[in-house]
């Protein structure tokens, strides 16, 4: 019998602090299955390479984000501080250079303490990052739209 692997049984707290705050309340979907996609990320490293997290578009994608979602997803979960994508300048060979991401709410990598940037977002200001962020999704469906017909 093949013994499990140890990152298996690993497990991420969230506090109740962060579960009350405006920015995870009002989190949509796509947002929350990324953070999830994320932390899934984080617990295969045994938690210890928050802010050298890579996650591929596809692997967004398998989790149930749509693809022409991804990009605007990302910039809404950095303004309501609860992720950060580190983009790299160095190419990949030929590809274009993957995303890193951070988890504001866990410790990063070399550090004792998370960095809760989540903290200085306000209700009225998350109410008003995830407003935009429904009207650029139906700027892009009507602009589609328009293409097609």
């Amino acid at each position: 019998m093949k013994p499990k692997r140890a990152w298996l049984k690993s497990w991420l707290p969230h506090r109740l602090e962060l579960y009350l705050s405006p920015s995870w309340a009002l989190a949509p979907v796509p947002l929350k299955r990324m953070l999830e996609r994320l932390e899934i990320e984080h617990l295969r490293h045994g938690g210890l390479n928050n802010g050298e997290l890579f996650v591929s578009f596809g692997q967004f994608e398998k989790h149930n984000i749509s693809r022409r979602k991804i990009a605007s997803t990302q910039a809404l979960g950095a303004a309501l501080g609860l992720m950060e994508t580190i983009r790299s300048t160095e190419p990949a060979g030929d590809l274009r250079a993957p995303n890193a991401y951070r988890l504001t709410y866990v410790p990063a990598k070399g550090t004792s303490a998370p960095s809760d940037e989540w903290k200085r977002v306000t209700e009225d200001r998350a109410r008003k990052h995830i407003e935009d962020y429904h009207n650029t999704e139906r700027s892009e469906v009507k602009s589609r739209e328009k293409r097609a017909a």
